[in-house]
């Protein structure tokens, strides 16, 4: 299909100011993505994506969770799920040991009005973003060492962040989340963006990434996710030779019938190291 990326539209000249996303208040960006650009998104059904190539992955990862609305309500189903998560990706990247990145984080699509009144940065993000750059991914990787007992990152070879995405309403989905394949990006497309969010105990600022226009991006998508599947894809890699970090946005799926239930997703984050 072809669907609006929404690309950053005004990149800073060199050693200019870098651009800002506030999630709670967007009148206050001074990243201006829109109007968009139309884009070729390709199905990845059936392709044989892979963490280290591409960067992303779909996986059947059923779960003992019956209600995933209840993340963030419930801290005995955050815990129960941060721990099945852990297990999973443990087998699956081959890990030494894996450290979730907090609890799950819902998203609800903008007419969910009612979740959205409660929950703080709780949108989709409708731009091409990764979700740390090298400098603060290696920062947020050291703080384990001061707030997990006994945890040492340097007695590891290797550290790598990962982003565990699933839809938790029935397909089809109206805002799937598109991924750019990691060999198609190149470093000249990458801005720093610094991410606010507006908390209850105060602003988390985070530098992360977003990009700018190439018609090299090869964008993919997972249509009518199941409620057992979830998208793995990488977010920060202390080993350059493969896959780093992955664009991913969310978009409108112009071929989504209207009138179904708008998506809502949780995702996890985690980090992972390798002996």
């Amino acid at each position: 299909m072809e669907a609006e990326i929404n690309y950053i539209r005004n990149p800073p000249p060199p050693g200019g100011a870098v651009l800002e996303y506030v999630t709670e208040d967007e009148d206050r960006n001074t990243m201006v993505t829109r109007p968009g650009q139309p884009m070729p998104i390709t199905s990845a059904r059936g392709m044989d994506t892979d963490l280290e190539r591409e960067g992303f992955r779909i996986v059947r990862f059923p779960s003992s969770v019956v209600d995933f609305h209840q993340l963030q309500l419930d801290p005995a189903v955050d815990a129960q799920y941060m721990e099945e998560t852990a297990a999973m990706l443990t087998e699956l990247v081959g890990a030494a040991r894996v450290i979730m990145l907090g609890g799950g984080k819902k998203r609800y699509g903008e007419s969910a009005v009612d979740q959205l009144a409660v929950l703080k940065n709780a949108k989709p993000a409708r731009y091409p973003h990764a979700d740390n750059t090298d400098a603060s991914a290696l920062e947020l990787a050291n703080l384990f060492d001061m707030f997990v007992d006994g945890f040492n990152l340097h007695a590891y070879r290797r550290w790598a962040m990962y982003n565990v995405w699933r839809a938790i309403t029935p397909p089809p989905q109206d805002f799937p989340l598109a991924l750019c394949d990691a060999r198609s990006v190149s470093p000249t497309d990458e801005m720093t963006v610094t991410a606010i969010t507006e908390e209850l105990q105060g602003n988390i600022v985070h530098d992360t990434v977003s990009y700018v226009h190439n018609p090299g991006h090869r964008w993919y998508y997972f249509p009518d996710m199941t409620i057992d599947e979830v998208i793995v894809f990488k977010s920060g890699d202390s080993d350059p030779t493969g896959a780093v970090r992955v664009a991913h946005t969310a978009f409108t799926d112009p071929t989504c019938p209207s009138g179904v239930p708008t998506r809502a997703s949780v995702e996890m984050r985690a980090l992972a190291v390798f002996a």
